[in-house]
């Protein structure tokens, strides 16, 4: 049994003895313990995203000009990645023979790398 199903079993226990204060103190502790279970939950959520934070960031490596992850040959931006802490893939937008480069661009900052090393 969960605590809020504990705190309802005993909030109906104490309505059918009639005491009504003690009926109210009870189903005002039932909500503070709903309130509680949601923030418990929220910050459960936001613990795993920065567990997975942390692990990405120690798996990135820089290798100029682009930050890569440990298996991962789609690099990542790093305007994006050393500015808000987001690592978001680059989208290679091919290679231009005429200027002997690969165009990589990130779709949320907008912004082109032009890159004339290996092709990704």
């Amino acid at each position: 049994m969960s605590i809020i199903s504990n705190a309802k079993e005993v909030a109906e226990l104490v309505k059918k003895l009639g005491d009504i204060e003690l009926y109210r103190k009870i189903v005002e502790l039932e909500g503070e313990i709903i309130d509680l279970s949601r923030t418990n939950h929220a910050l459960q959520i936001e613990v795993d995203e920065l567990k997975k934070k942390v692990l990405l960031n120690k798996s990135l490596s820089f290798n100029a000009p682009f930050y890569y992850s440990e298996g991962d040959a789609t690099p990542y931006c790093p305007k994006c990645w050393e500015s808000e802490g987001k690592a978001v893939h680059l989208v290679n937008e091919g290679y231009h023979s005429d200027l002997n480069q690969t165009a990589f661009g990130c779709v949320p900052c907008k912004h082109t790398y032009w890159y004339n090393g290996r092709h990704a």
